[in-house]
């Protein structure tokens, strides 16, 4: 990860909890500045007096094929062992499905995918090179432990504790403690996640949600998300600028700069199924029907339709 950041450190970022927890751990301990953001959607927002064009930065939990781009995420993206071994060769994308290998097809391997957020895998990653991770996991936010924040991203908590893939759920958390070498954050997060029983995982996701949904953040979604983040200036919302310093304030962390002049550059999505023909074009040229995705991730399992998500611009 310091390889990839050490000749670009201008990256974008989710507008949801995972991206930008993920954020501001890279902000804080790899020196990057966040010079735009995407909802995992249709849009990307950049600053262009920080970077020329959407390709021009390093994205956060989110999957962009072009080779040239560099990205850290966590979703799969490779159709099967043959389109991992091209993939996984490309040094501009980590992706802790790629370290551990997993796949859409065969349906055995989707199931067994990594279940958790970007800035878990970031946080062992770092930690893995020698990076310090220095957070204050018990700082008390709003009746809630920050602790509690992070594992809300991309419903960790409630996947290792209450759902139905929690064996899957232990053996990545076994996963990333080894593979961090036994990492402080990892460590911490395991310990206090196995503490909990399911009744007590349902009273912090219902307050967590309550709380990041109620007026004084208003994310449009529970896992404390946007869709559109902009005013009719170009600049943050105000209920934003102070979700994110919040956010920041609870981990003990420096808040990046959130005074930008952002531009919406807006594409389409679509939902489908592949067929043979456009699995492999989607090997081959990163391509479906001629179209150059910008972004791609498997999101259902093969049996179920409109299982892969797509995004041109």
């Amino acid at each position: 990860m310091i390889n990839l950041l050490s000749s670009n450190n201008k990256i974008i970022i989710n507008s949801d909890i995972d991206g930008v927890l993920s954020g501001l751990i890279l902000h804080n301990f790899m020196q990057c500045e966040i010079v735009g953001f995407s909802n995992s959607d249709n849009t990307v927002w950049i600053d262009h007096s920080k970077v020329n064009s959407i390709y021009d930065a390093v994205y956060i939990d989110m999957y962009v094929p072009n080779p040239e781009v560099k990205c850290i995420d966590q979703h799969i993206v490779s159709l099967n062992l043959n389109h991992h071994n091209s993939t996984f060769q490309n040094a501009n994308k980590l992706n802790p499905n790629f370290d551990n290998p997993r796949f859409h097809l065969p349906n055995e391997s989707y199931y067994l995918k990594y279940p958790f957020g970007t800035v878990h895998y970031i946080l062992a990653y770092l930690e893995k090179q020698g990076i310090k991770i220095e957070i204050d996991y018990f700082k008390q936010v709003n009746n809630l432990n920050f602790i509690d924040l992070l594992l809300r991203a991309d419903d960790a908590m409630y996947t290792t504790v209450s759902s139905n893939y929690k064996t899957n759920a232990r053996e990545w958390w076994l996963w990333l403690h080894a593979f961090s070498q036994k990492a402080t954050s990892i460590t911490t997060l395991g310990k206090y996640v196995y503490s909990l029983n399911p009744s007590k995982v349902l009273e912090i996701k219902t307050n967590t949600t309550k709380l990041l949904t109620a007026s004084m953040f208003n994310c449009e979604s529970p896992d404390g998300g946007y869709r559109s983040i902009l005013d009719p200036n170009g600049l943050l919302k105000p209920n934003i600028v102070k979700y994110f310093e919040w956010l920041a304030l609870g981990a003990g962390l420096k808040c990046f700069d959130t005074n930008l002049n952002l531009i919406p550059h807006i594409g389409s999505v679509n939902r489908t199924s592949l067929n043979l023909v456009q699995q492999n074009e989607l090997i081959q040229e990163n391509k479906i029907n001629g179209q150059e995705l910008f972004s791609y991730a498997f999101v259902r399992s093969f049996q179920r339709p409109d299982n892969f998500s797509y995004t041109i611009m």
